[in-house]
Protein backbone atom coordinates (compact mmCIF):
# COMPACT_ATOMS: atom_id res chain seq x y z
CA UNK A 1 0.00 0.00 0.00
CA UNK A 2 2.97 2.18 0.85
CA UNK A 3 4.23 1.97 -2.92
CA UNK A 4 0.91 2.81 -4.31
CA UNK A 5 0.73 5.83 -2.10
CA UNK A 6 4.19 6.96 -3.17
CA UNK A 7 3.19 6.33 -6.79
CA UNK A 8 0.34 7.71 -6.55
CA UNK A 9 1.64 10.68 -5.34
CA UNK A 10 4.33 11.17 -7.47
CA UNK A 11 1.55 11.43 -10.38
CA UNK A 12 -0.50 13.71 -8.82
CA UNK A 13 1.84 16.34 -7.04
CA UNK A 14 3.48 16.44 -10.36
CA UNK A 15 -0.06 18.16 -11.37
CA UNK A 16 -0.25 20.04 -7.89
CA UNK A 17 2.23 21.88 -7.44
CA UNK A 18 1.76 23.68 -11.04
CA UNK A 19 -0.60 24.95 -9.10
CA UNK A 20 1.27 26.43 -6.21
CA UNK A 21 3.74 28.04 -9.00
CA UNK A 22 5.54 30.73 -7.11
CA UNK A 23 5.97 34.54 -7.87
CA UNK A 24 9.81 35.28 -8.52
CA UNK A 25 9.74 38.84 -8.63
CA UNK A 26 13.69 39.92 -8.06
CA UNK A 27 14.51 36.36 -7.64
CA UNK A 28 16.83 34.38 -10.04
CA UNK A 29 14.60 33.70 -12.90
CA UNK A 30 13.87 30.57 -14.42
CA UNK A 31 15.97 30.61 -17.22
CA UNK A 32 19.00 31.74 -15.15
CA UNK A 33 18.13 28.70 -13.26
CA UNK A 34 17.49 26.18 -15.61
CA UNK A 35 20.70 27.42 -17.34
CA UNK A 36 22.70 26.94 -13.93
CA UNK A 37 21.37 22.93 -13.41
CA UNK A 38 21.84 22.28 -16.98
CA UNK A 39 25.65 23.03 -15.80
CA UNK A 40 25.25 21.17 -12.90
CA UNK A 41 24.67 18.33 -15.40
CA UNK A 42 27.67 18.98 -17.34
CA UNK A 43 30.34 18.98 -14.31
CA UNK A 44 28.81 16.47 -12.13
CA UNK A 45 31.52 13.58 -11.81
CA UNK A 46 27.92 10.89 -12.22
CA UNK A 47 25.71 11.87 -14.64
CA UNK A 48 22.65 10.78 -12.64
CA UNK A 49 23.68 12.97 -9.62
CA UNK A 50 22.35 16.03 -11.78
CA UNK A 51 18.69 16.66 -13.00
CA UNK A 52 18.20 18.89 -15.57
CA UNK A 53 14.50 19.36 -15.60
CA UNK A 54 12.41 22.33 -13.59
CA UNK A 55 10.59 19.85 -11.17
CA UNK A 56 11.22 16.65 -9.41
CA UNK A 57 9.87 14.87 -6.66
CA UNK A 58 12.40 11.82 -6.54
CA UNK A 59 12.79 9.23 -4.21
CA UNK A 60 14.42 5.43 -4.41
CA UNK A 61 13.09 3.75 -1.53
CA UNK A 62 9.53 2.52 -1.02
CA UNK A 63 9.91 3.69 2.67
CA UNK A 64 11.74 6.98 3.09
CA UNK A 65 12.73 8.94 6.18
CA UNK A 66 13.61 11.76 4.90
CA UNK A 67 11.27 14.60 3.40
CA UNK A 68 13.66 17.44 1.83
CA UNK A 69 11.25 20.24 0.23
CA UNK A 70 13.45 22.94 -2.01
CA UNK A 71 13.99 24.83 -5.06
CA UNK A 72 16.40 24.90 -8.10
CA UNK A 73 18.94 24.34 -6.08
CA UNK A 74 18.27 20.83 -5.07
CA UNK A 75 16.23 20.61 -8.02
CA UNK A 76 19.48 20.32 -9.96
CA UNK A 77 21.34 18.53 -7.67
CA UNK A 78 18.80 15.87 -6.01
CA UNK A 79 20.30 13.08 -7.44
CA UNK A 80 23.46 13.75 -5.73
CA UNK A 81 21.01 14.03 -2.80
CA UNK A 82 19.73 10.64 -3.33
CA UNK A 83 23.22 9.28 -3.66
CA UNK A 84 24.28 10.47 0.04
CA UNK A 85 20.65 9.93 1.52
CA UNK A 86 19.04 7.20 -0.21
CA UNK A 87 16.33 7.12 2.05
CA UNK A 88 15.17 11.02 0.74
CA UNK A 89 12.01 11.86 -0.97
CA UNK A 90 12.69 15.13 -2.54
CA UNK A 91 10.23 17.48 -3.87
CA UNK A 92 12.03 20.69 -5.44
CA UNK A 93 11.38 23.08 -7.99
CA UNK A 94 12.56 26.14 -9.79
CA UNK A 95 11.68 29.50 -8.85
CA UNK A 96 9.86 27.91 -5.47
CA UNK A 97 9.69 30.15 -2.59
CA UNK A 98 8.49 29.42 1.08
CA UNK A 99 4.55 30.74 0.70
CA UNK A 100 4.13 27.84 -1.31
CA UNK A 101 5.79 25.31 1.41
CA UNK A 102 2.50 24.58 3.26
CA UNK A 103 0.10 23.50 0.39
CA UNK A 104 2.91 21.31 -0.81
CA UNK A 105 3.67 19.55 2.77
CA UNK A 106 -0.62 19.54 3.07
CA UNK A 107 -0.84 17.63 -0.06
CA UNK A 108 2.32 15.22 0.65
CA UNK A 109 0.62 14.79 3.96
CA UNK A 110 -2.13 13.03 2.38
CA UNK A 111 0.13 10.04 1.77
CA UNK A 112 0.97 7.29 4.54
CA UNK A 113 4.40 6.95 3.49
CA UNK A 114 4.78 10.53 3.52
CA UNK A 115 3.24 10.83 7.08
CA UNK A 116 5.40 8.19 8.57
CA UNK A 117 8.75 10.65 7.62
CA UNK A 118 10.14 12.10 11.04
CA UNK A 119 12.65 14.68 9.76
CA UNK A 120 11.68 17.19 7.25
CA UNK A 121 14.38 19.67 5.26
CA UNK A 122 13.74 22.85 3.98
CA UNK A 123 16.02 24.51 1.54
CA UNK A 124 13.48 27.47 0.91
CA UNK A 125 14.54 31.21 0.81
CA UNK A 126 16.42 31.88 -1.94
CA UNK A 127 13.95 33.33 -4.14
CA UNK A 128 11.63 35.87 -1.89
CA UNK A 129 11.26 36.85 1.73
CA UNK A 130 9.73 34.51 4.54
CA UNK A 131 7.31 36.00 7.01
CA UNK A 132 7.79 34.37 10.47
CA UNK A 133 4.02 33.35 10.12
CA UNK A 134 4.55 31.29 7.37
CA UNK A 135 6.99 29.08 9.39
CA UNK A 136 4.65 29.39 12.25
CA UNK A 137 2.28 27.95 10.18
CA UNK A 138 4.35 25.29 8.64
CA UNK A 139 6.36 24.10 11.65
CA UNK A 140 2.19 23.87 13.24
CA UNK A 141 1.96 21.78 9.96
CA UNK A 142 4.59 19.37 10.57
CA UNK A 143 3.72 19.59 14.70
CA UNK A 144 6.23 19.15 17.48
CA UNK A 145 6.86 15.59 16.82
CA UNK A 146 9.06 15.88 13.53
CA UNK A 147 12.71 17.35 13.17
CA UNK A 148 12.65 20.17 11.02
CA UNK A 149 15.99 21.36 9.57
CA UNK A 150 16.01 24.72 8.08
CA UNK A 151 18.75 25.54 5.46
CA UNK A 152 19.85 29.27 6.07
CA UNK A 153 20.41 30.18 2.73
CA UNK A 154 23.08 32.84 1.20
CA UNK A 155 21.64 34.51 -1.86
CA UNK A 156 23.09 38.01 -3.12
CA UNK A 157 19.64 39.34 -2.43
CA UNK A 158 18.11 42.23 -0.50
CA UNK A 159 15.96 39.48 1.87
CA UNK A 160 18.77 37.30 2.98
CA UNK A 161 19.84 38.85 5.79
CA UNK A 162 16.10 38.77 7.26
CA UNK A 163 15.44 35.30 6.19
CA UNK A 164 18.95 34.67 7.76
CA UNK A 165 17.94 36.35 11.15
CA UNK A 166 14.94 34.76 10.50
CA UNK A 167 15.87 31.21 10.33
CA UNK A 168 18.76 31.86 13.07
CA UNK A 169 15.58 32.57 15.71
CA UNK A 170 13.94 29.99 15.43
CA UNK A 171 15.70 26.81 17.74
CA UNK A 172 15.12 28.98 21.02
CA UNK A 173 11.21 29.53 19.70
CA UNK A 174 10.90 25.73 18.56
CA UNK A 175 12.66 22.57 20.23
CA UNK A 176 12.26 20.72 17.12
CA UNK A 177 14.41 23.00 14.76
CA UNK A 178 17.32 22.27 13.95
CA UNK A 179 20.01 24.58 11.47
CA UNK A 180 22.36 24.11 8.68
CA UNK A 181 24.01 27.88 8.33
CA UNK A 182 25.08 27.25 4.28
CA UNK A 183 25.40 30.49 4.99
CA UNK A 184 28.36 30.62 6.77
CA UNK A 185 29.66 27.45 5.13
CA UNK A 186 29.68 29.18 1.49
CA UNK A 187 31.18 32.23 3.13
CA UNK A 188 34.99 33.84 3.48
CA UNK A 189 36.75 34.70 6.69
CA UNK A 190 35.25 38.71 5.73
CA UNK A 191 31.78 37.55 4.81
CA UNK A 192 32.01 37.63 1.42
CA UNK A 193 30.27 34.81 -0.78
CA UNK A 194 33.21 32.28 -1.68
CA UNK A 195 32.69 32.51 -5.62
CA UNK A 196 34.63 29.18 -5.67
CA UNK A 197 31.51 27.44 -4.60
CA UNK A 198 28.87 29.02 -7.09
CA UNK A 199 27.99 29.41 -10.49
CA UNK A 200 28.41 32.73 -11.67
CA UNK A 201 25.03 34.19 -10.51
CA UNK A 202 26.46 33.59 -6.81
CA UNK A 203 23.24 31.79 -6.11
CA UNK A 204 23.39 28.14 -7.10
CA UNK A 205 26.18 25.68 -5.74
CA UNK A 206 28.65 24.11 -8.26
CA UNK A 207 30.15 20.90 -7.95
CA UNK A 208 32.36 21.86 -5.14
CA UNK A 209 29.74 24.07 -3.14
CA UNK A 210 26.94 21.54 -3.45
CA UNK A 211 29.47 18.92 -1.63
CA UNK A 212 29.79 21.00 0.88
CA UNK A 213 26.36 21.95 1.38
CA UNK A 214 25.32 18.57 1.89
CA UNK A 215 28.32 17.62 4.00
CA UNK A 216 26.82 20.38 6.01
CA UNK A 217 23.44 18.76 6.06
CA UNK A 218 24.68 15.44 7.24
CA UNK A 219 26.55 16.76 10.50
CA UNK A 220 23.44 18.45 11.21
CA UNK A 221 21.01 14.84 10.61
CA UNK A 222 23.64 13.66 12.75
CA UNK A 223 24.72 10.73 9.58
Amino acid sequence: MQKKALLLATALLTIATQAFGADITGATSNRVAMHRIVQDRAVAPQADYAWDRPYCLRYRSQHPDLLILGDSILDGWSGYLLHVFPRALIDARVGRQFSSAIPIYRALLGYPGVRAIRTVVVELGTNGPVTPQQVAGFLQLAGPGRTVVFIVPQVPRPWAREVQSLYASLPQQYPNVRLEYWNRLSSLPDGQENMAYFWGDGVHPNWAGIQVLVNGLQGVLGG
